[in-house]
């Protein structure tokens, strides 16, 4: 079998995380399977080993949502069996056995405060087209799937559920000096509005004058990221107190992840759209307590091990984040509970069913 693979988001987050940890693993899993890569020569080179004999790199950088990869990856997938892409960009005109992962479709969400005409258009001719020449669709939870029929998109039947797993280098990197003494509260995610940060910022803000917190606020991201994408929060923070208590770590990597979830006194996830939601996961296997949003596909990934908000309220946030502040018992629980619940989700299992998708794709009557 010969498997062609677009690995040109392998170098980003989010794509770019699934296909790190998913493309090698299959690799390993399948040594049988002769693999094309399509990418960045030089950065597939830099994560994947590339020098087996069943492991070939077509170097392309044509970059995503453009009329270029239309062409480009005509151009540069090879005659193979089946080509896989992570996302729904698909090249439209390409004639061969299709395997697609549609993560979310946000752009199309009634929470997408930033979707315009052109974008929304844009993304459900693709996802439409994606959904139709493709032998096979995952999904990563059963609320994306939900979120599908309701925006009426076609050819469901198509459609399976694959969780993604999860995992971090576990490594020691930070010495603990370089972390606050006392703790405090952990966010990670990115500048979109609907990861909900202002009114995160706004909760924490409303505990600090209510003297019902004392640490600090540590967001993982690059600032430069936030200052672009919400230039209003940054400057509030910025010019003023608060800028001593709310912190930006700049990109951080995963062993560095690591111990930021292992020294927070919780970690608070109170997104309104999430197409999976890796970082309780993340901050479960750490063993860090979670405030997460009874929103999207959460509640679906994270079960009873978390304690929930709603994501609309300030004052619930607030709320939650004291009560598991004050809880040292409820703590100890969403601990234990935590560690049970990540046993369920691994990059292993992800590998094994998406390889058993594509044997079903490529050999039907198997």
């Amino acid at each position: 079998m010969h498997l062609a693979i677009d690995c040109r988001m392998y170098y980003a987050s989010g794509i770019g995380t699934y296909l790190k940890k998913l493309v090698p693993l299959i690799i390993a899993l399948r040594p049988d399977i002769k693999y094309s890569l399509i990418g960045d020569k030089k950065t597939l080179s830099g994560f994947l080993r590339t020098d087996t004999k069943n492991v070939n790199v077509i170097d392309c950088n044509a970059p995503i949502y453009s009329l270029v990869e239309q062409y480009e990856l005509i151009r540069k997938i090879p005659p193979c069996d089946l080509f896989f892409s992570p996302h729904y960009n698909i090249p439209l005109l390409y004639r061969g056995k299709l395997l697609i992962t549609i993560h979310d479709i946000f752009h199309l969400a009634k929470e997408n405060q930033s979707k315009s005409l052109l974008k929304t258009g844009y993304a459900r001719i693709m996802l439409t087209m994606a959904l139709k020449k493709s032998q096979a669709v995952m999904v990563d939870s059963r609320f994306t799937l939900a979120e599908m029929y309701k925006y009426k998109l076609p050819y469901l039947n198509k459609v399976k559920v694959v969780y993604l797993g999860f995992g971090l280098e576990d490594t020691d990197y930070l010495s603990p000096s370089v972390l606050p003494e006392n703790g405090y509260l952990l966010y990670i995610g990115n500048v979109k509005p609907h990861k909900n940060l202002h009114r995160l910022v706004e909760a924490y803000k409303l505990l600090f004058e209510e003297k019902k917190i004392d640490i600090p606020l540590i967001i993982v991201g690059e600032e430069k990221k936030f200052i672009t994408g919400m230039p209003e929060l940054i400057e509030e923070i910025i010019d003023s107190r608060w800028r001593k208590w709310i912190k930006f770590t700049g990109w951080v990597s995963d062993s560095e992840l690591v111990d930021y979830y292992r020294h927070a006194v919780l970690m608070v996830q109170p997104s309104l759209y999430e197409g999976f939601g890796l970082p309780p996961l993340e901050a479960m296997a750490c063993g860090c307590p979670c405030v997460v949003s009874k929103a999207a596909s959460l509640p679906e990934v994270c079960g009873d091990a978390v304690l929930y908000c709603d994501p609309y309220n300030v004052n619930d946030i607030a709320d939650k984040i004291s009560r598991l502040l004050v809880n040292e018992k409820l703590r100890a629980e969403l601990i234990e509970k935590g560690w049970e619940r990540v046993k369920l989700f691994s990059w292993e299992k992800t590998a094994e069913k998406v390889l058993k998708i594509i044997d079903e794709v490529t050999n039907p009557k198997r």
